[in-house]
């Protein structure tokens, strides 16, 4: 027998299959089973496989769906749009919304894409579920097609619905919670807490949790709240606990209520603790308190009575207060008794009134007021205050209640009051001084009619204007000035300003005035002065024309005594000289004698003439201050002296100058400028010095106040200011040897400026030259 050599290939190849076929059937079996719904597709997403879960949770069937369909039709079109767009931006290209945007991440990234869709099952409901799709390779790592394996996930939904449903309602909960809430165990150890704000815990809820109250403040703190927790847990019943706490530096007060925790009725030895903010209440206890303290005070003290009658014609009294006795003087036993009914002591004008004012109230229900006269025990009226209201049963009156009070001495104070009132009134509107009052922006807020009657202007038109625009400008800023004095609260005394009148007058006022500076209110009067200051003024004018005149009478007797001295010293010698030729003389003297004698009488006369004739001319200038005034140039004027003196000047080579720039013009007698020039020129001549040519030099200007000053300086001989200063201006003074010298040009200079209010005054130095100094 031929013996068949054994080929071992076919041995493994037949192993190899039925392993593939043994793989094949497992596999099967598990997609079967698992209740993950698992699809497989082509390349081109053709359905290839379509397990029993996926049946089941879609409501296809294999047949209708392998070979015919792809796994797009399971999915709803905006989630496959908005996938499309996700992923085009994500990658950076564009993917159609399609079969492409379910597996484009397996097929780029080769990973399975995990991602929450909505299925929609045959009978058009959805499904949530969580998809995953894979690509599916061959031994030569080709992608041959995808897998899609999806999971029910409605009950997680559900689940977590439920769950943030709850954590909304729990945070819904704490959040509108006023209390705080603790947890502790039989220990007292803190096992959580809650609060819509953590910082409304006495310390922050780390350190809290797990720890004892006593292990935070100590035992002695800790003891009433450990009390109360025994309590709770021993008994199983609640109990509150009241107690004082400083919270940001404000000492509060809370209630904590300990309860037992149940389970389902089973008690599990934890307690909860809600804490309540009671301090509100207990201020309004503490409040209520003091009230009810201080009404019983009030109604034992108070001027008045508190009472509860019927509604009959006598108001029959069922309560009243010990304070009756102090209004009406009846003890409150004589009204309850009805000894006394308080209708017997109205005033016969008020009884009536009070009659009908009570029905109408009733009638109407409401509460009333009333004020009256009541006859006190003692005879005397009094006047009364009541409020009062009915007490009702549903529409049917029962009593009437209310308080009464003596209102006397507010009633006479009243009265007292409008009698002032009246008085002001009449004072403010009669008077003939001038009432304000001002407002801090200054604006007169109310005026009497003294401000019409004296300024013309209607009281309207003095309002609507700031006072200080009715002010004389001259005394505007004053005003101010006492007005700020005013606001800072200083009064105001003897200030004096001038108004002006609606005819463009001016009238001066005296004031008194004072400020409320809380109000902002200036109080003011004023006197009408003006008569009193013209009165004034004409006095000052009157003392100031006395003066006046007592000057120039002083001048006058001054000028008086200088002239009669003058006159004395001067005739003295020509008279006495006379006597003296005469006393040669006798009826034994030769007609030579007598030649001789008149020959020299007759230069005494001469001389006496001349003298005469000084003083005249000097009187004659005292006359004329009111002589013809002329706008003049003062190089004119020095031009003409200096041709009268040329013939001088050329013979002792003089040289003049001037300056007359600053002032070259002056209003002045012409006569007399021209003697003073030729005067002050002619005396620097005759006084000159012989060693040196002479130097005279004119100059004009103006001083601070605008007055012209003219100076004149020479080189001449000059005069000892210390020896003859005093004497300078004298009449017939004479300070050095000239034979041509009388003392005369420099008295009639100082004469005719001084006549004209003007002023002469003299620097000189001995041999150095003289100067004058003008002051016109």
């Amino acid at each position: 027998m031929e013996r068949i050599p054994f080929d071992s290939s076919l041995l493994k190849e037949e192993k190899f299959l039925n392993a593939l076929s043994e793989a094949y059937r497992l596999q099967e079996a598990i997609i079967s089973a698992t209740e993950l719904a698992i699809i497989s597709t082509n390349l081109h997403g053709i359905i290839t496989s379509f397990n029993r879960a996926a049946e089941n949770m879609l409501g296809y069937n294999a047949e209708e769906m392998i070979g015919k369909f792809t796994p797009i039709i399971f999915h709803d079109l905006d989630e496959i749009i908005q996938r499309a767009d996700a992923l085009s931006s994500d990658l950076g290209i564009i993917i159609d919304p399609g079969f492409t945007s379910l597996i484009t991440n397996a097929r780029v990234r080769k990973t399975a894409d995990r991602k929450n869709w909505n299925y929609i099952r045959k009978d058009g409901s959805q499904l949530p579920v969580t998809l995953s799709v894979c690509g599916l390779r061959d031994d030569h790592d080709l992608l041959i097609g995808y897998a899609f394996i999806a999971a029910d996930i409605s009950e997680q939904r559900k689940i977590h619905s439920k769950i943030k449903e709850s954590e909304s309602h729990l945070r819904a909960l704490v959040s509108s919670l006023d209390d705080i809430v603790y947890e502790v165990d039989e220990q007292g150890t803190y096992l959580n807490a809650w609060a819509r704000n953590e910082e409304l815990l006495f310390r922050p809820k780390s350190e809290i949790i797990g720890k004892k109250l006593s292990e935070l403040y100590g035992e002695k703190y800790a003891q009433p709240f450990d009390n109360i927790l025994r309590k709770v847990i021993s008994t199983g019943l609640s109990h509150n606990l009241e107690y004082k706490s400083i919270v940001s530096g404000d000492q509060r007060w809370f209630n904590a209520k300990y309860s037992l925790i149940l389970e389902k009725g089973v008690s599990t030895k934890r307690v909860s603790i809600s804490i309540h903010d009671i301090t509100d209440r207990k201020k309004a206890e503490f409040a209520l308190k003091e009230s009810e303290q201080k009404f019983r005070m009030l109604a034992e003290n108070i001027p008045g009575f508190i009472y509860l009658c019927h509604n009959d014609q006598r108001y029959t009294m069922l309560y009243l207060n010990d304070g009756v006795e102090y209004v009406t003087g009846h003890s409150k036993d004589d009204f309850l008794s009805g000894k006394v009914h308080f209708r017997d002591l109205f005033h016969p004008e008020d009884a009536n009134r009070i009659q009908a004012t009570i029905d109408k109230a009733i009638e109407e229900k409401t509460s009333f007021h009333l004020v009256y006269r009541i006859k006190h025990s003692s005879g005397e009226w009094r006047w009364m205050e009541e409020y009062g209201i009915g007490v009702y049963n549903e529409q049917q009156i029962l009593w009437i209640e209310g308080f009464v009070s003596d209102i006397t001495g507010r009633k006479k104070a009243e009265e007292e009051l409008v009698r002032i009132s009246n008085e002001n009134y009449r004072i403010f509107s009669n008077t003939l001084s001038f009432y304000a009052l001002a407002n801090f922006e200054g604006y007169f807020t109310k005026l009497n009619p003294a401000w019409a009657r004296n300024l013309g202007w209607s009281i309207d038109e003095l309002l609507s204007k700031p006072f200080v625009e009715f002010v004389h400008p001259d005394d505007k800023e004053r005003t101010i000035k006492a007005a700020s004095t005013l606001k800072l609260g200083h009064t105001v005394v003897n200030f004096e300003n001038r108004y002006q009148c609606k005819d463009g007058t001016y009238r001066w006022l005296l004031w008194t005035s004072s400020a409320d500076i809380d109000q902002k209110i200036i109080y003011a009067s004023a006197l009408d002065i003006t008569q009193r200051k013209s009165s004034e003024e004409e006095l000052l004018r009157s003392k100031n024309n006395l003066e006046s005149i007592t000057i120039k009478l002083q001048e006058q007797n001054r000028q008086l005594d200088e002239f009669a001295h003058v006159v004395s010293h001067n005739l003295r010698s020509p008279v006495g000289n006379i006597q003296a030729l005469l006393s040669f003389l006798n009826e034994n003297s030769s007609l030579e004698d007598y030649k001789l004698i008149f020959s020299k009488l007759k230069n005494t006369a001469k001389n006496l003439g001349e003298t005469m004739n000084e003083l005249m001319d000097t009187m004659k200038i005292k006359k004329n201050a009111g002589i013809v005034k002329v706008d003049l140039r003062f190089k004119d004027i020095l031009d003409k002296v200096i041709q009268s003196l040329e013939g001088n000047l050329i013979q002792c080579g003089a040289a003049v100058t001037y300056d007359f720039n600053a002032a070259s013009t002056l209003h002045y007698p012409k006569t007399y400028l021209e003697s003073i020039f030729q005067n002050l020129l002619s005396n620097a001549i005759k006084y000159r010095a012989e060693k040196r040519p002479l130097e005279v030099h004119f100059e004009s200007r103006l001083d601070k106040t605008g007055r012209i000053v003219l100076t004149v300086q020479d080189n001449g001989q000059g005069i000892d200011m210390e020896k003859f200063g005093d004497k300078l201006f004298g009449m017939h003074k004479t300070f050095h040897e000239h034979k041509e010298a009388r003392g005369v040009g420099l008295f009639l200079t100082k004469t005719q400026i001084e006549t004209l209010g003007g002023q002469i005054t003299a620097l000189s130095e001995v041999d150095k030259g003289t100067t004058f100094i003008i002051d016109f």
